[in-house]
Formats: C-alpha cells, structure tokens, sequence
C-alpha cells in the first residue's frame, strides 16, 4: 500500500470513533491512533492526573507519545482527531479534524464538518483536505 492508502487506513478508524463518539455525547476529547509496521491499527491511550483537560494538551500529549514511538521505530502512521472549527465559504463551522502523518513523508489534515441539532442530532458535510504539519517523523 501506498503512504497516502495506510493513511486513509487510519482515517477511517479515528473517523468512525470520534463520528460514535460526537453522536453519543454532543463532543468529545481527542483520540489518536496509530498504524504499526506490522499493519496493526491501535488506539493510543493517555493517562492523566485531571479528569477535565484542557484539548490541547491532550493533542499534545499524544503528539509526544506517538514521537516516541516513531523514535522507537514501532509505528509507520500516526493520527489524532479532535473536535474543532474550521472555516468554510466564510463561515465558521464545527468539525472532526484528523491529522495524520506517515513515516515515508506524507502528512495529511482531513476535516469533516457538521452541524448540531435538537436531540445531537448530526448532519455531516464533505470531507475536505489539507497539506500536514511534521510533527511525528
């Protein structure tokens, strides 16, 4: 598979959790995954003092377990996905952001929006996407 593939490997995952985790709760804290090389897919699990962190340093903490594990050479794709807001056609918007990175210097930001209504009910829109940040490889 290509880099571009394995990482719409991960995509999916982080996507289909944090879409169940949106419709069960109204939000949700980011999650991160990650792509061995031996093509198994694991959620990355943190563990914290505080009960309520802030979503950055959630993001962050991630950031730095799944650097680790790149150092460690354990992983091929790293992702993390949050809820946040983009902006489109001029207008602010929630949406699922999901990062993601491959060792073989592909690095991608998908983001899907959507919108809230009575009962959590979610309306979602396109998927769109944006060049990456080097922050994992």
């Amino acid at each position: 598979m290509t880099a571009k593939e394995e990482c719409e490997v991960l995509l999916d995952t982080l996507l289909s959790a944090s879409e169940k985790l949106l419709k069960k709760n109204g939000e949700f804290y980011p999650i991160g995954a990650v792509l061995s090389n031996d093509n198994n897919v694991t959620f990355t699990a943190l563990h914290s003092n505080n009960e309520f962190p802030d979503s950055q340093s959630v993001i962050n903490d991630l950031i730095c377990a799944h650097k680790q594990l790149a150092q460690n050479n354990e992983i091929k794709v790293s992702g993390i996905s949050w809820n946040g807001a983009v902006d489109l056609e001029g207008k602010t918007t929630d949406a699922i952001i999901v990062s993601l990175e491959h060792k073989d210097d592909y690095s991608v930001i998908v983001g899907l929006p959507y919108k809230s209504s009575l009962f959590n009910k979610i309306k979602f829109g396109e998927l769109f996407a944006q060049n990456g940040n080097k922050d994992i490889f």
